[in-house]
């Protein structure tokens, strides 16, 4: 599902699935379109998108949540000026993200707007989320980080989305994991979020071994030499077919002038996957990394 509707997941070709337009961190009590210029921001991120159409790229994960600068009018409008298929996402992030009305909702009620979302569009838009965006910090999940999962499991039942949290460590993964087995969601609706931030390789391919997708969306000259260990060492332990491929990159932010500085969308195609050539990588496996891998995680399932 992108913000144009939905497309055959074989249409998205080369994907980046964990990137950013925009990211607003002022708070769950402040955030929303008043703090921003739409115009400015579509003006000043569209050269990136062709930049990394230029080099490939064909489709875009957007992975910022609602209250930190989801906002599907300005994707719709990107996605219309440049042609590359534009995924945004309901669901929510994690403390201090959230408003006050998540720690009081229960995980049904807040289950209850996410598929809303998905029936009736975002914000009074038409644009439909394409996955579940949710958030735990690198510890021992909190209530309110339950409450967020188990919602999601719930939409995720509901509608056929993919969920995707931001984890970074493999002990909460395998909480996440707990969690998506108590409420009947198979892993391979789970996306582990920066799981390139786990260095224990033991524990990565134990939860890799659940089939969820292990998502390595780090990847910058500064982290080259960590993601490459990593990604080597899951593909030899079998691991191809769940791996995503990312930048974590952008963004404009809100709350600095003309946005601040925006990191490239360009890395992975130009420079990160000749890397992997160098390595030994096949073709064939960096295509089921950044094609066929992505095209099969968003897909949305019949509910």
């Amino acid at each position: 599902m992108t913000v144009l509707g939905p497309i055959d997941p074989d249409r998205l070709g080369f994907t980046l699935p964990h990137e950013h337009v925009m990211v607003d961190f002022g708070g769950a009590a402040t955030a929303g379109p008043h703090r921003y210029d739409r115009d400015e921001v579509v003006r000043t991120m569209e050269p990136h998108l062709r930049a990394a159409m230029d080099a490939g790229v064909r489709s875009f994960v957007d992975c910022s949540p609602m209250f930190l600068a989801r906002d599907p009018v300005v994707l719709r409008e990107l996605a219309l000026r440049t042609g590359m298929h534009i995924v945004t996402n309901t669901g929510q992030y994690k403390e201090p993200y959230l408003p006050d009305e998540t720690f009081a909702l229960l995980a049904e009620e807040l289950a209850d707007q996410w598929i809303a979302e998905w029936h009736d569009g975002i914000d009074g838009t038409d644009v439909r989320p394409g996955f579940i965006k949710t958030a735990v910090e690198p510890e021992p999940l909190a209530p309110v980080q339950q409450k967020v999962i188990a919602a999601a499991t719930l939409t995720s039942r509901a509608t056929g989305m993919t969920i995707g949290t931001h984890t970074c460590r493999g002990v909460p993964a395998l909480q996440v994991l707990r969690l998506l087995d108590r409420y009947g969601v198979a892993p391979r609706k789970w996306i582990f979020i920066h799981a390139h931030q786990e260095s224990d390789i033991g524990l990565l391919e134990l939860v890799a071994r659940s089939g969820c997708w292990i998502e390595l969306d780090g990847i910058g000259p500064a982290t080259d030499a960590a993601t490459l260990s990593t990604l080597l060492q899951l593909l030899d332990a079998g691991f191809e077919s769940q791996i995503l491929l990312s930048h974590d990159a952008g963004w404009y932010s809100v709350g600095e002038p003309g946005g601040g500085s925006v990191t490239p969308y360009t890395d992975l195609p130009q420079r990160f996957i000749p890397l992997m050539r160098e390595f030994g990588v096949s073709n064939a496996s960096i295509f089921a990394m950044t094609v066929t891998n992505p095209a099969r995680a968003f897909r949305i399932d019949p509910a």
